[in-house]
């Protein structure tokens, strides 16, 4: 809906081929995973009954970025791709980003204060997810549980230079972001951060998913967190012309003019259906299949290409037996 690139030569997409219901078998027990447990913390909610709410009243919750965070307006500059300005002063921001209580997970708060606020609330919430689950997650110890985390954004790195404070190497590592709540509970499955941009969360959900599948690990905890701490990624999206003006999201709309950004961290604790009924498990939902592709070469680097996108659901739908007229929804 937004250019953010030069005008170049019209790519010619061709409109996919029509899918053919596969042959739809029932999805294998051991092939769908299970959402055992879940937690997050989103703009003007706290908690997931409180974004639940947000979203059955249609509650707007973006607002101007929040003055104590970094003074947005003295910034502003209505004219687009102006460097060192932004055109743009909106933001879906958690609230209480500071507050942590570092002791209850053993940590001193002259580290926890060098830490990247995300890292804290990654672990704060993945420790809820657990409770959510069911499970002590002070008793998982030793168990094969991986975690997997999308990540982009460090500011927090920049602040704390700023103020004259060196950036602590592993309170601002992404690589740390992720081994750092198996270091605090003893997790023995793999531990990843990574950062594929606007679909880091889904992409580690689809490598936890698929090391359930394959018996790499017997758990997996499944996050993603992003803070908007600093001008500086306004300062890049706005040069590129991506973020809305008028502060509003109009997808699949005319008018559409860019997107805003918005801050949130949420945790997933999945597990193979099979063992979750076996266990006896709550069970949120389940996974029933995944894949992931790139869309190579398009006419800019951030523009997707539909018949990539047309293709990889083709492939989805056919490996995993689903036949395209049984979904209800997509997004």
């Amino acid at each position: 809906a937004v250019d953010v690139v030069p005008p170049a030569p019209e790519i010619r997409v061709e409109r996919a081929a029509r899918v053919e219901p596969a042959a739809a078998a029932a999805p294998r027990a051991v092939d769908t995973i299970a959402i055992v447990g879940m937690s997050g913390r989103y703009p003007q909610a706290p908690d997931l009954d409180a974004f639940w709410r947000n979203l059955a009243e249609g509650r707007d919750s973006v607002a101007e970025i929040p003055a104590w965070r970094w003074d947005a307006q003295s910034y502003y500059d209505p004219r687009p791709n102006r460097a060192g300005s932004i055109y743009c002063t909106s933001l879906g921001a958690i609230d209480d980003v500071d507050g942590f209580d570092p002791q209850f997970f053993g940590i001193s708060p002259a580290e926890a204060e060098l830490m990247d606020p995300q890292q804290r609330l990654f672990v704060q919430e993945s420790y809820r997810a657990f409770e959510d689950a069911g499970y002590n997650p002070r008793a998982l110890g030793d168990s094969r549980c991986g975690v997997y985390l999308g990540i982009m954004n460090n500011d927090y790195g920049t602040l704390l230079q700023a103020h004259g404070h060196a950036a602590d190497s592993t309170g601002n590592s992404a690589a740390i972001a992720a081994s750092r709540i198996s270091y605090l509970l003893d997790l023995k499955g793999p531990a990843i951060s990574l950062d594929t941009a606007c679909s880091s969360s889904l992409v580690a959900t689809h490598l936890a998913c698929q090391a359930l599948r394959h018996g790499e690990i017997d758990l997996a905890l499944v996050g993603g967190v992003t803070l908007y701490l600093t001008p500086g990624p306004y300062f890049g999206m706005c040069a590129a012309g991506m973020l809305s003006g008028d502060g509003r999201c109009k997808t699949m709309d005319d008018r559409a003019d860019g997107f805003v950004p918005g801050e949130g961290v949420g945790a997933l604790v999945l597990k193979r259906l099979g063992d979750a009924q076996a266990a006896g498990d709550p069970i949120h939902g389940v996974i029933v299949a995944s894949g992931i592709n790139q869309d190579g070469k398009t006419n800019g680097i951030t523009a997707p290409s539909a018949q990539r996108q047309a293709e990889l659901h083709r492939e989805v739908y056919a490996r995993y037996g689903i036949d395209p007229k049984t979904i209800g929804y997509v997004e």
